[in-house]
């Protein structure tokens, strides 16, 4: 036989069922810890999102193994938190070189513009003197030509005065002139010569004062043209520093942005290991729950077969009680033939002990309500459940007993469902399709698979021999879920069949046709 899935999960508050309180089982109350099938759907849902990261794609680990993986994604978080630190230390260092080289680069370009105008005005002084040099160069020139004309002058009158001056000479005396307007002439002619030649020595003086001063100005053109050259080479110095400094805050940038992308991305790692801790968590506290569920399960059937065992002993002792009887009687009538008669007679009018107390035990046989012919079968996709109320056919067939509401025969409760009297192993079938919420044993009801097919309306199978599906399973209309069995419900070999919508139980005969 095939026993309820392991994934055991209790049912929720709004849709506990209420055992029908008949059979060995009656004076047990459904005690389920709630889980609501709307809340499955979400489990399931992030179930199948974390099955994305390998880790929680594999089955559920016991509560120790669940705690290992949590503590080593929390070892990995500290780790990914302390680099993070780290990081964030080297971009605040980062943030501090890049401040130095900012203000070392505004140094650098002012020492560049510095340099720059210190060579313009170089520049400026070299111009000006080269200038000046070429004033003095023309003035040089100028003095060179009017000392030539004026020993020309000279020369022409040195010449004249040779030439015609003997003759001159003689006439004076040989004429009839004056001869002190003559030695007054001749002083005359020789102070014009003196004058002529202090010209020319004063024209050779202010040469060589032009001379001079071209040569201290061409020295100082020679010095501001080293001076020029100097400083251009500085200059250059400075626009190279000017490039590697912003080289160098490029470079730093370049780090500081690397160092925040990455820490951004850390960070990002961060939440999402986060999160899986978080649903490592759940998952060890859903798998402690399933754990909690099986054991109480475990400890539920090894009751229910407790009860069971002490049901035989006591059906044993009754049984060989009678035998004893009978024995007794039997050799009370060989001695006592009127004895033997008149009992004749009592067991004629009355059953027997054994039989009496099994009949004052049994309860009134439920009245037959109809007869299943045809089980359910395949329905429509995409249509909703209460689009199919009165279209349904019932799981299993058999014989309907009981009614919806009615007082049940035994004196118990009123029905809340049917039973379908069925042969023990006999299929049962989902009336619609569904996701099964629930599928394991639960007292009062056997074997129980529940069944949602939303909007709140869900269709419950007890009694069942095993369950073929489990928790989670999707299943359509018409699909074997059960076997039928004997145990829950009553002796009877059959289904409990129940409807239900927002926890509140439907008279199944509203939805269902029994052919």
């Amino acid at each position: 036989m095939r026993r309820a899935s392991s994934r055991r999960l209790p049912l929720p508050a709004r849709f506990r069922l209420d055992p029908p309180r008949t059979g060995p089982h009656s004076q047990i109350s459904a005690d389920s810890t709630p889980l609501s099938p709307r809340s499955l759907n979400p489990l399931i849902a992030g179930a199948c999102i974390v099955a994305l990261v390998a880790l929680v794609a594999a089955p559920v680990p016991a509560s120790a193994q669940a705690g290992g993986e949590i503590a080593e994604r929390r070892s990995d978080l500290d780790e990914l938190k302390q680099r993070i630190r780290e990081l964030q230390e080297e971009m605040a260092k980062a943030e501090t070189d890049r401040t130095n080289a900012q203000k070392a680069l505004v140094e650098s370009e002012r020492a560049v513009s510095r340099a720059a105008r210190e060579l313009a005005g170089i520049e400026g002084e070299r111009r000006n003197a080269e200038k000046q040099l070429a004033v003095l160069e023309g003035e040089q020139r100028e003095t060179a030509t009017r000392i030539e004309a004026r020993r020309g002058e000279l020369a022409d009158w040195v010449r004249r005065h040779y030439v015609h001056g003997a003759a001159d000479g003689v006439a004076p005396l040989l004429s009839a002139r004056d001869p002190n307007q003559l030695a007054r002439d001749a002083h005359y002619l020789e102070h014009l010569g003196r004058a002529r030649l202090e010209l020319i020595e004063g024209l050779r003086t202010d040469l060589a004062e032009t001379r001079r001063r071209a040569d201290e100005i061409g020295q100082r053109r020679d010095r501001l043209a080293a001076l020029e050259s100097e400083q251009r080479k500085r200059q250059q110095q400075l626009q190279g520093e000017q490039a590697r400094r912003k080289t160098a805050l490029a470079e730093v940038n370049r780090e500081l942005k690397a160092r925040k992308s990455e820490v951004d991305s850390l960070q990002q790692d961060e939440q999402r290991l986060g999160k899986l801790i978080e649903t490592l968590a759940r998952r060890a506290r859903l798998a402690a729950a399933r754990e909690a569920a099986r054991r109480e399960a475990e400890q539920r059937e090894a009751e229910r077969r407790a009860v069971a065992q002490r049901e035989a002993e006591r059906r044993e002792a009754v049984r060989r009680e009678e035998e004893r009887r009978a024995a007794l009687a039997a050799s009370a009538r060989a001695g006592r033939v009127e004895r033997d008669e008149m009992a004749s007679r009592v067991e004629e009018a009355s059953p027997p002990p054994s039989q009496a107390v099994r009949a004052e035990r049994a309860p009134r046989p439920e009245p037959v309500v109809g007869e299943v012919r045809d089980a359910a079968g395949a329905t429509p996709t995409g249509v909703r459940f209460n689009q199919l109320r009165g279209q349904l056919r019932f799981p299993v067939r058999g014989e309907l007993v009981g009614r919806f509401g009615a007082q049940r025969a035994d004196g118990g409760t009123t029905w809340k469902g049917v039973f379908i009297r069925a042969g023990n192993g006999a299929e049962v079938r989902s009336v619609a399709g569904g996701e099964v919420v629930f599928s394991d044993w639960l007292r009062g009801y056997g074997n129980l698979i529940i069944v949602d097919h939303g909007s709140d309306y869900l269709t419950i199978y007890g009694n069942n021999d095993s369950l073929l599906k489990e928790v989670g399973d999707r299943v359509g209309g018409g699909d074997p879920i059960a076997s039928v069995g004997s145990a829950g419900v009553g002796n009877d070999s059959g289904l409990y069949f129940e409807i239900r919508h927002q926890g509140q139980p439907l008279d199944p005969m509203q939805w269902m046709r029994l052919n």
